[in-house]
């Protein structure tokens, strides 16, 4: 499969998690642990290291050639899958020539495999899968849009699960807004997104932990609410490049309906934003720090919508609707 490239959105902010509080055990579903009631009030992770937590946990159980499943991480910014080298070791699979992939900090040649992957009751023929280490994608695998065509990702923080819906379109939930969306190399881009007043391209990367913007857009946070307190953010691309960005407050970010609270953001020339030709326009990836701000976010691929609901009344404070 030579010259066939990810776009690899995904960016590691575990370096940062550290600095900003320490990790904490939650309730895991594979241990039998007590999953939240519907009656729970849902505290939003506070830090980095929290987000962290929360990320690691929310995966699909995906088969690789009828065996397991095993947990992969679901990455609405990645364009294709990919699996970790453990695991392909694991299952003897041959290994085929290198591919350009592109990461967040720029391009390099990927060993590459092919695989089937299984998913509930549906299974995909044999497919090109990247071939990286465990520790760059989070999981045994990453599942990339090629395999969300026309589903729905559902992402409930509050009961920390990760669900792929293929079944008949919800009704809608309360405390539910719901936003069309357009696509743009497959990534559903929302229609309306602003920072003061001023449109700016927003993506949904359910792959990225943290939210990082461009450049134009540090530019545009710097005029509306001048700052010195930014902090360098060392970023990480699965391909194990680093570039620096910058990290500090965003505030007044809107989208559709829904003003969010005020959030760390690192800001950098990613790679990722030249390949879409947005760096000269404001432009931001929507990480699951600002995702997990919600009780429960449904991207669907299907509608073109994205669904946010909002926390109850208790944390109604945090997001204005």
């Amino acid at each position: 499969m030579p010259g066939r490239a990810l776009d690899r959105r995904t960016f590691s902010a575990l370096a940062l998690a550290a600095a900003f509080g320490s990790r904490r055990a939650f309730a895991d579903p594979s241990t039998g642990s007590r999953l939240p009631s519907e009656d729970d009030i849902y505290q939003p992770p506070t830090t980095l290291a929290l987000v962290a937590d929360l990320y690691s946990r929310m995966t699909a159980p995906l088969k690789v050639d009828d065996h397991g499943p095993f947990p992969f991480v679901v990455d609405t910014g990645a364009n294709q899958s990919v699996i970790s080298s453990e695991l392909a070791a694991r299952l003897s699979l041959p290994r085929d020539a290198p591919s350009l992939l592109n990461g967040v900090a720029g391009v390099e040649m990927a060993p590459t495999t092919v695989a089937q992957l299984g998913l509930g009751r549906r299974t995909r023929r044999k497919t090109p899968l990247f071939v990286l280490p465990r520790a760059a994608i989070g999981g045994d695998g990453m599942l990339g849009l090629d395999g969300l065509e026309g589903q729905r990702l559902v992402l409930d923080f509050k009961r920390r699960t990760l669900e792929i819906d293929t079944g008949p379109r919800r009704g809608l939930e309360s405390r539910t807004v719901v936003m069309h969306a357009r696509r743009r190399d497959g990534q559903l881009t929302l229609v309306d997104a602003d920072l003061d007043g001023i449109a700016i391209t927003a993506f949904i990367d359910s792959g990225a932990q943290s939210t990082i913007g461009n450049r134009a857009l540090q530019r545009l946070a710097s005029l509306r609410e001048p700052t010195d307190l930014w902090r360098v953010a060392p970023i990480v691309s699965v391909t194990g490049q680093t570039i620096d960005g910058d990290m500090a407050e965003l505030p007044h970010l809107r989208i559709g309906g829904l003003t969010l609270p005020r959030w760390n953001v690192a800001f950098a020339d990613l790679h990722t934003f030249q390949l879409w030709d947005l760096t000269e326009r404001p432009a931001i990836l929507i990480g699951v720090d600002i995702l997990s701000r919600f009780e429960k976010v449904t991207l669907d691929f299907a509608h073109n919508e994205v669904s946010f609901r909002l926390p109850d009344i208790g944390n109604v404070r945090q997001i204005h609707a």
